[in-house]
C-alpha cells in the first residue's frame, strides 16, 4: 500500500534538507548501542521503519562523513523529536563518536526522512518481525507505533542478540509484551546458552521460523540485520508459502 507521502496526484514534497538538530537525550541501551534523541528544527512527518542520515566531521577527510540510522521512536503523536538508534561498529568513523562522544546538547547534520521499509495499521497484519542486533530499531518503531495509535494488529518480534546484556529494549520490550496481548517477544541468544530470557540460544535458523511462523501464521514479514541473515530468513518464509511482495527487507551490513 503506498503511503499518504507517495500516493499518485499528490504534489511530491521536496528533498529532504540537512538541518542541525540538538541532542536532548542520550540512553544507553547496551555496550555497544545507544539512542540519540535529536529535536529537529524543521520537522516533516516520516512513517516507522524510515531512517535519517547523519553526518559529522572527521579528523583527516576533507568532507564530513555520513551514516544512516533507522529511526526507533514512533512518528505518532509528535515527530520533531526523534531517536535514531545507533550500535558502535569497530574501526568505524561515525559511529564511534555518536556513541561515545555525543553528550546532551550536541548539535548533528541530519538529514531525513528516507526509506519505504515501513508499516502502519492499514496495511495489518498478522505482522512477524526478524531482527538481529540494531536491527531490531526499525522494529521496535512500528511496535511503539502501533502501542500509541491504540491498535491490535498481532505482532511477533523474533530478535538475536549476542547475550541478555546486548538486547536492545530489553525492560521495554519486556513490559510492553506484558502489557499487550497482541505483541509477542522470542529472543535468541547466540553466546549465552543458559539465560532463561531467551527460548533459543542459536543464531536465526530456518527451523526457528519455520516453528514462529506456524506460531504466527503472518500476512506480513519485516527482517532487518546483516544480509546473510536477511537472505537466509526470506528464502525460508518464501518455502513456507509467503508471497515475495509481503517480505519488506532491511539489510545492515
Amino acid at each position: 500500500m503506498m503511503s499518504e507521502l507517495s500516493q499518485p496526484g499528490r504534489p511530491r514534497r521536496p528533498a529532504p534538507i540537512w538541518q542541525a538538530g540538538e541532542v536532548v537525550e542520550v540512553v544507553v541501551e547496551t555496550p555497544e548501542t545507544s539512542s540519540l534523541r535529536i529535536q529537529l528544527p524543521q520537522p516533516e512527518p516520516f512513517l516507522p521503519g524510515q531512517y535519517y542520515n547523519i553526518r559529522i566531521p572527521v579528523v583527516g577527510r576533507p568532507r564530513p562523513i555520513q551514516r544512516a540510522y533507522s529511526v526507533g521512536s514512533s512518528p505518532h503523536p509528535r515527530f520533531d523529536v526523534i531517536e535514531v538508534g545507533v550500535k558502535e561498529m569497530e574501526g568505524g568513523l561515525v559511529s564511534p563518536v555518536l556513541v561515545r562522544e555525543c553528550p546532551v546538547g550536541s548539535i548533528l547534520e541530519v538529514r531525513g526522512p528516507y526509506g519505504a521499509f515501513t508499516w502502519t495499521e492499514e496495511e495489518g497484519g498478522p505482522v512477524l518481525l526478524i531482527g538481529a542486533g540494531s536491527g531490531v530499531v526499525p522494529l521496535m518503531a512500528m511496535i511503539r507505533y502501533q502501542v500509541s495509535k491504540g491498535t491490535t494488529v498481532p505482532m511477533h518480534l523474533v530478535f538475536s542478540s549476542k547475550s541478555a546484556e546486548y538486547v536492545i529494549y530489553r525492560d521495554e520490550l519486556s513490559t510492553l509484551a506484558h502489557q499487550y496481548d497482541w505483541l509477542q517477544v522470542t529472543h535468541t541468544f547466540t553466546r549465552e546458552t543458559d539465560n532463561p530470557l531467551a527460548r533459543y540460544h542459536r543464531r536465526i535458523d530456518k527451523e526457528m521460523v519455520e516453528e514462529v511462523f506456524v506460531e504466527t501464521a503472518p500476512k506480513l514479514a519485516y527482517l532487518c540485520g546483516p544480509p546473510e541473515m536477511v537472505d537466509d530468513c526470506e528464502r525460508s518464509l518464501l518455502e513456507l508459502g509467503l508471497e515475495p511482495d509481503v517480505i519488506k527487507t532491511e539489510k545492515y551490513d
